[in-house]
């Protein structure tokens, strides 16, 4: 087991025990048993004050994080405390206030008797399985939000292009376009067909074996720069 020890102002006392997964604060047992490695069981599950923080299980080690009081005559150890790591069962050593003039250290107060079982709501515990699956679910939705950006981002460039070569046609249509105008409706044919290839890969993204955990997205085409592009324009001009 481990404990974090947080330390605050106060006149009384914090006495714990442990014996395997149960620890026993200030005479009430609290039986952790029931956790297995992943699991987190959350602060408010808890109705204990000494307790300041979640519980969590991993390699089969509890940590938690108990309130130190602080008495007056308070020490570095008590103000400053060091995590208590790999516990062995029984009493819990607790920083020491600071001794008296003479040198001594207070004697340590008995144990309390047990109180009994301290409660806990274990209908709150968080389980592994539970991380896990809101793990996929959170990254389903990412995934599915990253394929709509780049969707979106087709549409966009795709509706630009064809723009620009309907706008260079019509110049064509009417004898006034140019030849440096023919020459970039060509590249921009070259561009658009890159564009829809690219934009049909993406329909094909959810059918890979490896979505949605590692999608492998198709290589987008370059943006065209569009000088005449209204969008673009009104941009230099903001």
């Amino acid at each position: 087991m481990k404990i974090t020890l947080s330390p605050q102002r106060r006149e009384d006392f914090l006495f714990a025990e442990i014996s395997g997964d149960v620890l026993i604060v200030n005479g009430h047992a609290y039986d952790f048993s029931r956790m297995g490695n992943g699991d987190t069981l959350p602060r408010a599950a808890i109705s204990d004050e000494f307790f300041a923080g979640d519980i969590t299980k991993g390699d089969d080690k509890l940590s938690l994080t108990l309130l130190l009081p602080n008495p007056i005559n308070y020490s570095q150890e008590q103000a400053f405390p060091v995590p208590l790591v790999d516990i062995s069962d029984g009493r819990v050593a607790l920083p020491l206030p600071m001794p008296d003039e003479a040198g001594n250290y207070p004697e340590l107060p008995p144990l309390p008797e047990l109180i009994g079982p301290g409660a806990i709501d274990w209908t709150q515990l968080v389980t592994k399985a539970m991380k896990d699956a809101a793990a996929i679910a959170d990254h389903l939705a990412a995934m599915k939000a990253e394929l709509a950006a780049r969707n979106a981002q087709v549409v966009t460039q795709i509706a630009r292009i064809q723009d620009r070569i309907n706008t260079i046609g019509y110049g064509i249509d009417s004898g006034d376009a140019t030849e440096e105008d023919e020459a970039e409706q060509a590249a921009l044919m070259v561009s658009i067909a890159a564009w829809k290839t690219y934009k049909f890969a993406l329909g094909k993204v959810t059918k890979q074996p490896t979505w949605p955990a590692a999608p492998v997205w198709p290589v987008m085409p370059a943006i065209p720069v569009i000088v005449a592009d209204p969008e673009a324009n009104a941009a230099d001009a903001a």
